[in-house]
């Protein structure tokens, strides 16, 4: 148990002040916003608060003077990276010429799967990654490029996972897929509960589970086409914003993306390209519109700052629009459309500070591009012929853009390093 510990496998024997070291190393890498209670000052020999000096002028006055504005700078400077943390990590060097990615380590090098990598998800803290797929186990690595050490398998019985995802405090994760129950994991205690069928559904199995980002509710997608709004406290059922359509052509709802905020719901379904937009705090759609990239749109993005509204199609065409022309009505027109991918898409997502948008398709080899929105272009150094995607079933863009990850159809996740990026 103690082996995940280790810095390097011929270490038997630690200390006690580095063992404690190492054990808080890792519950801060476990548990998100760790902090440590810390002594309050000491006080004078009999028991009284000392006084303060008062300053008399000269050298020590200045010092401590110029000390005291020090700190407050200091507070300063670390209360305004706490209010901005998308600033944290972003690169202004991030050019449409070449995009400087490096292949390290694979994220799941120390417990491959035994089936296709179908989700790879990132913790909100960068520092965890977990990997799930068809052989019903979710792992959990603690990512640094170099090692990617497990720290823990959970087995799912009964559950071959479709897709997989963090709650967006970090506590806990989601997963769903071929089986009638879907599962909510606590990362504190390590306990997988399987939750049971919704009152009133008899549903097969599930696509995909999307956690907000305001962490209120849960988007579930049902094999059936039904799309479901859970509360992500409870989680139980709040509406179906969309029924079942079993026998329709398309097999109603195709796929769901939150808007930043959370305010919104952006769901496909149908023919034509149809995408309707949910006011999920008063459960109405407030718009539907077309996208014209292709005959079924099977995924769909946001931006993070919330400007762009990306949609893959059954065609392989990637289409960019703006988010305000989506939303204000009407049939948006698409800034750009990618045409580097010929099957349909069914992997699509921004990075954090939306300068980068990569996508891929699991129906051909190699199929994934990533393309630089400042300049509407694909990268042509990366990937290449030789880079070993394999048949990409999913992929995630680590939270400060630092890591790019791909799993495929032979068990592995491939990592890679965005050297545009100072953070994970």
């Amino acid at each position: 148990r103690l082996r995940k510990l280790r810095t390097r496998p011929s270490e038997r024997v630690l200390g006690g002040k580095e063992y404690e070291a190492r054990l808080r190393a890792q519950f801060a890498a476990t548990q998100p916003a760790t902090g440590w209670a810390e002594m309050p000052a000491r006080r004078g020999a009999k028991g009284k608060q000392r006084r303060p000096e008062q300053p008399t002028g000269g050298a020590s006055s200045d010092e401590d003077s110029d000390g005291a504005v020090e700190k407050l700078a200091a507070e300063a400077q670390d209360a305004l990276l706490r209010g901005a943390p998308s600033l944290l990590g972003r690169s202004d060097a991030v050019s449409g010429q070449e995009l400087a990615v490096k292949r390290t380590v694979d994220l799941n090098a120390a417990a491959t799967s035994n089936s296709a990598v179908n989700c790879v998800a990132w913790h909100p803290n960068g520092q965890l990654a977990l990997t799930a797929g068809f052989d019903k186990t979710l792992r959990l690595f603690r990512v640094d490029g170099t090692r990617n050490t497990l720290l823990q398998s959970v087995h799912l019985p009964k559950l071959q996972v479709a897709s997989a995802a963090f709650s967006s405090d970090g506590a806990r994760a989601f997963a769903c897929g071929r089986g009638r129950q879907w599962a909510c994991v606590d990362l504190h205690s390590g306990r997988a509960t399987m939750m049971p069928s919704l009152p009133g559904r008899e549903e097969a199995g599930y696509r995909e589970v999307v956690p907000s980002p305001d962490g209120a509710t849960i988007a579930l997608l049902c094999d059936s086409g039904a799309l479901l709004l859970l509360s992500q406290k409870s989680r139980t059922l709040l509406a179906t914003l969309q029924p079942s359509e079993p026998t329709a052509r398309f097999g109603g709802c195709q796929c769901v993306a939150y808007s930043p905020d959370g305010a919104l719901l952006f769901a496909s379904g149908g023919g034509n390209g149809r995408v309707q937009v949910w006011d999920v705090r008063r459960r109405v759609c407030i718009h539907t519109w077309h996208d014209g990239s292709g005959v079924r749109t099977t995924r769909i993005a946001l931006s993070p700052d919330g400007r762009y509204v990306a949609t893959g199609s059954d065609a392989g065409v990637v289409a960019l629009y703006e988010t305000a022309a989506v939303v204000a009505g009407g049939e948006p027109k698409a800034l750009k459309e990618f045409m580097n991918v010929r099957t349909a898409i069914t992997a699509l997502a921004f990075n954090h500070s939306s300068e980068l948008l990569a996508f891929a398709s699991k129906y051909a080899k190699a199929s994934m591009r990533v393309a630089h929105l400042a300049t509407r272009r694909v990268y042509p150094n990366w990937p290449t012929s030789k880079t070993p995607l394999k048949y990409v079933q999913s992929f995630a863009f680590s939270p400060g853009s630092g890591y790019l990850s791909f799993g495929n159809d032979k068990g592995a996740a491939l990592l890679y390093r965005l050297n545009h990026f100072e953070a994970a």
